[in-house]
């Protein structure tokens, strides 16, 4: 299931509808610009944007924790995907969805470090020339940006709800952090490859 809101996000739980309707009302209400609350067309669209987001993953409540994460995965994945369009095309990302499986933070920050890494080994055939330390960090900073606006666009969802404190709070957090601590393991593991790969190569055949 695609991971990218779309205009054709499919139906959800009463709940969630009557939640976009209600939100809908109070932006159309005639006193919210005299009131000097007037919401501006950006913020409009930043809210449709995490209502789809939320529509497109909202199977049960979202108030815990495991739930929370598996929505956090789905918009750092969207964050990702974003970035990495420019290089390799619209939607050149897998668009991966949740079912029955482990959301813990270890667990969401291992799936997010992969699905990010995996496209290294193709991103360095469209960018020959370059050491592979550049390399690395030129393409880190790329999905660096997508993983930053994953996790911000999902905290902007969780607090919009209401639900970012506590557990949900932590978990979040705690996977942020993993997510760091993995890729730079990953740079470290491509920089040892390439020196063994270097060292190799000099040796007297």
């Amino acid at each position: 299931m695609a991971i990218t809101p779309s205009n054709n996000t499919p139906p959800v739980a009463n709940s969630t509808a009557q939640a976009k309707a209600n939100s809908n009302s109070a932006l159309n209400r005639p006193d919210a610009a005299t009131s000097g609350n007037a919401i501006s067309q950006a913020a409009k669209a930043k809210q449709a944007q995490n209502a789809a987001i939320l529509a497109a993953n909202e199977k049960v409540s979202i108030s815990s924790n495991n739930n929370s994460l598996s929505l956090l995965y789905k918009t750092a994945l969207a964050g990702i995907n974003k970035e990495l369009e420019p290089i390799f095309g619209e939607n050149a990302a897998q668009k991966i969805y949740d079912s029955g499986i482990d959301t813990s933070p270890e667990a969401t920050a291992e799936r997010i470090v992969a699905f990010a890494t995996n496209f290294y080994g193709r991103y360095k055939e469209l960018n020959p020339g370059k050491t592979e330390e550049d390399t690395l960090d030129s393409f880190l900073k790329v999905i660096g940006g997508g993983i930053e606006k994953g996790f911000a666009d999902a905290k902007d969802i969780l607090k919009g709800l209401q639900v970012y404190e506590g557990e949900v709070e932590s978990g979040v957090d705690k996977t942020y952090q993993l997510v760091m601590q993995g890729i730079a393991v990953f740079r470290e593991r491509m920089l040892e490859i390439s020196q063994i790969a270097a060292e190799g190569s000099n040796e007297p055949a």
